[in-house]
């Protein structure tokens, strides 16, 4: 194993390491959740060598520096007052999905104009149009921590897989009989990428190859969302059949059935350390799960009075909030027993996606009623985002929290800083 490069991760602490094994490119990453600003960063790095053949001595003092720049970001102040800095209008439909890469510099969407663009956030301009998919382009994600790929998934059945410097299409996969709504690499090796289809199945693809190395069957309805855990070898999958799965990649079975809700999942995700895992549903409910027990939700969330639309943990895992169609978003300790938080009332219609600042102290939704929205976690609406003129659609923080990008029914995207 060569190690190639370092990769910083603010929030929750880590550092990514990209090696070289069989001449294949991987993803190590080192998770620093118990980093403080109080931390002797040498004694640390001294107990991470030990088990860590990849740092070697000769970069020894570049790992205590990147330690030192992990710590010096706790010490920070958190932003907490945003404005708008660009808007983006070069779309002529409306804006599906919008993804930032890790530098925050640059931000992709998809559109149902059937493309997508990627932006320069402090140029405000326009770098690539990604054309070729054939209809609405739905799901779009960067390979995270390098960010030189895109994967895109369409209404037109096809994944695509993009250079993300130049917008060359690099492979096209196909397989799928629906709908791709969510699309997303293996952060432990992007040379493989996860779908997820409105015919029921979710595949797995290699990039460089095109080759469909999984099909995933045994849902039996829609797939919603299918998201890798932090190792490569699960998959987990949310489905309109009302249950989420656990596949495992090694032998290409499901191997958990997250059983409870009694209507359609409309998220399925899993919390920082993949022990847990949370999912919203149109019963109004949301549950909690824990990979270990896998008979029943360790909570279940049905305070709300109508669907549930979203679920989101902050960056520890620790609390949850769930968005829905009653107007509210709600705000969830989940460490010992379940304790609301907060209830988070201002939108005048459904909230569709809710979100944690990386520092994990605000939480930002969007709603049809055309604003974003920014919570402090005592339920206090710190600021309305307004400027769109249509329902917003999706939204979303950058890698370190100090930029938001909004993206509407109204064609358009707006950055705010």
């Amino acid at each position: 194993m060569k190690l190639k490069k370092f990769y910083l991760r603010y929030y929750p602490p880590g550092i990514a390491m990209c090696f070289t094994k069989s001449h294949v490119d991987e993803v190590k990453v080192i998770s620093l959740h118990d980093l403080t600003t109080e931390t002797n960063v040498e004694k640390l790095a001294e107990k991470i060598v030990e088990s860590e053949p990849l740092i070697t001595s000769n970069v020894i003092p570049q790992f205590i520096d990147l330690l030192i720049k992990l710590q010096n970001k706790l010490k920070e102040p958190i932003k907490k007052k945003f404005y708008i800095h660009k808007t983006f209008n070069t779309h002529v439909l409306p804006i599906t999905n919008v993804c930032f890469d890790k530098s925050g510099q640059r931000f992709v969407t998809g559109s149902y104009d059937r493309t997508c663009r990627m932006w320069n956030v402090e140029a405000g301009v326009e770098e690539n149009i990604l054309r070729g998919h054939e209809n609405v382009v739905f799901a779009v994600n960067f390979n995270t921590p390098k960010c030189d790929r895109v994967v895109t998934g369409s209404f037109d059945k096809t994944a695509k897989v993009w250079n993300a410097a130049s917008g060359a299409l690099l492979r096209t996969f196909h397989g799928h009989a629906n709908e791709i709504v969510a699309t997303e690499f293996n952060i432990h090796n992007d040379d493989e990428i996860a779908s997820a289809s409105m015919d029921g199945t979710s595949r797995i693809f290699r990039v460089e190859t095109g080759q469909e190395t999984h099909n995933l069957a045994g849902h039996e309805d829609a797939i919603i969302s299918a998201r890798f855990d932090n190792d490569g070898n699960l998959l987990l999958t949310g489905s309109f059949d009302g249950t989420a799965k656990v596949w495992d990649l090694r032998s290409g079975r499901d191997v958990i059935t997250f059983q409870g809700h009694t209507g359609e999942i409309s998220n399925a995700i899993w919390n920082v350390n993949c022990k847990l895992l949370a999912t919203g549903s149109l019963d109004s409910t949301a549950r909690i799960w824990d990979i270990r027990q896998q008979t029943e939700s360790i909570f279940t969330i049905d305070e709300h009075t109508d669907e549930v639309l979203d679920v989101s943990f902050d960056y520890s895992g620790q609390k949850l909030v769930t968005a829905s169609s009653d107007c509210t978003a709600k705000l969830w300790n989940i460490t010992g027993n379940l304790e609301k938080i907060s209830t988070l009332i201002g939108h005048t219609e459904e909230i569709s996606k809710c979100i944690f600042s990386p520092p994990g102290l605000l939480v930002l939704t969007a709603s049809p009623d055309r604003t974003a929205r920014l919570w402090t976690l005592d339920g206090t609406c710190s600021q309305v985002l307004s400027g769109h003129s249509a329902e917003i659609f999706s939204c979303g923080f950058n890698y370190i929290g100090d930029t938001i990008v909004t993206a509407s029914k109204d064609n358009s995207c707006k950055i705010w800083r």
